[in-house]
């Protein structure tokens, strides 16, 4: 029986983000199931730390701080690391991190199987560094054995932007902790529109920056408000575009009918309290916001946009998708699903399909296809040609 060595994850750091639970919450699921599996961080920091099953063996790269090159100072520590530990398969997350694991494989000429996560679609970056990194990530691709992408239009833009075949590019999506979102769900809101049965609240739930595109809510909404002066909404999140929405808000008259919470550290109880959520975004990977809801029972909408949202919805078969920027349909959508909410358990369910167990299973099978490891409970895995999802 032949051990290549464990799985490993690599994550800048394990401050609170998306793409942080989704590390942990693999490595937790892989680690349970019996696997080897280690998470490698440049920074030991963050409220994620304490979520690591003991079972992971948490590999702390204890990076310098040297100005401009940040976690690539990593590169020395990293490289020590693969030659010590021999793993198996490394999954790294997010772009930066993906440049960082690559040009470490590179270094070494390591034999582990490199495998770099987008949860992002490409092709949307405005920042000069953040476009720097993506033209970075393509001249390494060919040190990468596969991308792993967390939804299909991530894929295709994986493909148009970093220059790989489709066959190279496999979809994963990422866990969502239904049950969690569901028991947070019955907390109780300190909000007086979410507890009153007298009014409609149309929520919305994201970081108030330019990709949520939330003045399109506003502008929706007012026109919701307009028909159904008994409708409110709340948008939960706090960023930069916070002063500009409520200037907005009370250019279009609706000031008294927006609430800004800013920051809370349980949405999940919004969600519940809600008539409907609607995400505005010009554009997402794999919108998590979407299946939280779902889990809760709330209804959604959501703008068609690259990428996640058809995916998520099937299509409209789970929540009304229209085009970005469409006000006029996206507050159609809104009153449309106040009038005729889909049933709460159909929502639910729809949800489970994201739930941490079906998709620790996609993982085990793409980890199966690729590599042969054995796991601490005796279950030999098999070697063959990956088969792209």
């Amino acid at each position: 029986m032949v051990n290549t060595g464990p799985i490993a994850f690599y994550v800048p750091s394990l401050t609170v983000g998306g793409a942080e639970r989704v590390t942990v919450s693999v490595a937790n699921g892989l680690a349970e199931r019996g696997y080897d599996v280690d998470l490698l961080v440049s920074y030991n920091r963050g409220a994620f730390r304490e979520e690591v099953d003991a079972e992971v063996t948490l590999v702390d790269l204890e990076t310098p701080n040297v100005p401009i090159l940040g976690i690539g100072a990593s590169v020395p520590q990293f490289a020590r690391y693969l030659r010590r530990r021999e793993p198996a398969m490394l999954f790294s997350q997010m772009t930066y991190a993906n440049v960082i694991h690559l040009t470490t494989q590179l270094v070494t000429g390591s034999d582990t199987v490199a495998i770099s996560t987008i949860h992002n679609t490409l092709g949307m970056q405005e920042e000069s560094k953040e476009k720097l990194v993506q033209w970075l990530q393509r001249r390494l691709a060919g040190r990468s054995d596969q991308f792993v992408a967390v939804s299909e239009g991530v894929a295709q833009s994986v493909v148009e932007y970093v220059g790989v075949d489709r066959e190279k590019v496999s979809v994963l999506h990422n866990p969502i902790p239904v049950d969690e979102v569901r028991d947070r769900a019955g907390e109780p809101v300190d909000h007086p529109w979410i507890e009153s049965e007298d009014l409609d609240v149309v929520l919305g739930v994201g970081r108030l920056e330019r990709a949520k595109n939330y003045g399109s809510f506003l502008r929706a909404f007012e026109r919701v408000h307009a028909a159904r002066p008994d409708t409110r909404a709340i948008i939960v999140g706090r960023g930069s575009k916070r002063d500009e929405l409520e200037q907005l808000a009370a250019e279009l008259g609706i000031e008294d009918a927006v609430s800004f919470p800013g920051f809370v550290d349980n949405p999940y109880g919004y969600m519940a309290g809600a008539d409907v959520l609607a995400m505005s975004s010009i554009h997402e990977g794999l919108p998590t916001v979407l299946i939280e809801a779902l889990a809760c029972g709330c209804p959604v909408v959501s703008t068609d946009c690259p990428s996640g949202p058809a995916e998520i919805l099937e299509g409209g078969e789970y929540g009304p998708l229209v085009e970005v920027d469409d006000d006029q349909g996206l507050a159609a959508a809104i009153q449309a699903t106040l009038d005729d909410p889909l049933p709460r358990d159909v929502l639910v369910e729809r949800a489970n399909d994201f739930a941490p167990a079906a998709v620790i299973d996609q993982y085990e099978a793409f980890i199966q296809n690729y590599v042969t490891v054995e796991n601490t409970e005796g279950v030999e895995r098999r070697s063959e040609p990956l088969t792209s999802s």
